[in-house]
């Protein structure tokens, strides 16, 4: 009710939605690096990624707008189009000026088993960094299937796909630079 009061969605905006450990950091870095690299070419020495991290290059609406604490909604509006978020709410929980406004949405989903795993690594950081016991561990059978996810097989052709969907496709320059290319 929050965001749907006092954000103003646009149809340039693009937003990032995920479960939680299903890839959100990844596509955040993706998009940002695709939909900025003609201002931010990949090897800048100011790119933004030297200093700052996806999560703070891609805001979540729901700790920006939701919450109203740590960006002043107003400031949102002073952002340049394409303006880009990321949300962990499901899509009927979107406030009704994102779905009405015709914005891009960046879907990245991952298979349950996967997302649990991440889920359990990630646990296992924040109980390390308090002193904590690891939890019991999974088994050999979900590292081996974490191996076989499908943009990991072909993360160019993924970034090619993501920067043709928002709009921004990668030139015959650019493809034949090879800024697509992983180094």
């Amino acid at each position: 009710m929050a965001a749907g009061a006092c954000f103003a969605a646009r149809p340039s905006d693009i937003l990032v939605a995920t479960l939680p450990k299903s890839g959100t950091t990844w596509v955040k870095s993706l998009l940002y690096a695709t939909v900025h690299r003609g201002e931010h070419p990949p090897d800048a020495a100011d790119h933004p990624f030297n200093s700052f991290g996806p999560h703070e290059c891609v805001k979540f609406l729901e700790y920006q707008i939701y919450t109203g604490k740590k960006v002043n909604v107003d400031d949102l509006d002073e952002l340049p189009d394409p303006r880009l978020f990321a949300t962990h709410v499901p899509f009927v929980a979107l406030p009704a000026a994102v779905v009405a406004s015709g914005c891009k949405i960046v879907y990245m989903c991952r298979d349950p088993k996967d997302t649990v795993v991440s889920l359990w690594h990630f646990a296992n950081r924040l109980r390390a960094s308090q002193g904590l016991e690891p939890l019991p561990a999974f088994g050999p059978y979900w590292e081996r299937v974490l191996g076989y996810e499908e943009v990991w097989r072909d993360p160019p052709a993924h970034v090619r796909r993501l920067a043709a969907f928002v709009g921004l496709p990668f030139d015959v320059e650019e493809e034949e630079s090879g800024v697509v290319t992983p180094s």
